[in-house]
């Protein structure tokens, strides 16, 4: 059990870090599924009425934005208490509901089934960070 406290995050007497460990472990991983897998299967949660054909290229981009966004929730899930990084966290969930909402009801590229998951994790993430803002930055 120390090892395994050792590789995690500082709690400072909350879950929030390790939520946002998790996001960011999830959001690396789909990193790989966009690179190494087929389209159809990356960018399956783009399966809506007018979503464009799957597309090598189109999987890659989607890729570094996870890749991007795993990097700033790591360093936020290890960091939670430095504001700058809390802030990015905040704005990449905020994005994530963003991109989704987006989707979904303006552009139609994704339909609400797959959009499911990223709205109840954004906006738990979203939700959960503004709650807890004071408690983590005053520490």
């Amino acid at each position: 059990m120390d090892k395994l406290s050792s590789i995690l995050p500082p709690h400072h007497g909350g879950y929030l870090p390790y939520f946002i460990l998790y996001d960011s472990v999830s959001a690396a991983i789909h990193t790989v599924v966009c690179y190494m897998s087929s389209p159809t299967a990356s960018l399956r949660q783009f399966s809506g009425p007018k979503a464009p054909p799957p597309h090598p290229l189109l999987a890659h981009v989607y890729g570094v934005k996870n890749f991007y966004t795993s990097v700033i929730r790591l360093y936020a899930a290890y960091n939670i208490t430095n504001p700058h990084l809390y802030d990015l966290a905040f704005w990449s969930f905020v994005g994530v509901l963003f991109l989704y909402i987006t989707e979904v009801f303006v552009y139609k590229n994704a339909r609400l089934q797959e959009a499911a998951f990223p709205y109840v994790l954004a906006g738990s993430g979203v939700i959960w960070m503004v709650l807890q803002r004071d408690w983590y930055l005053s520490q």
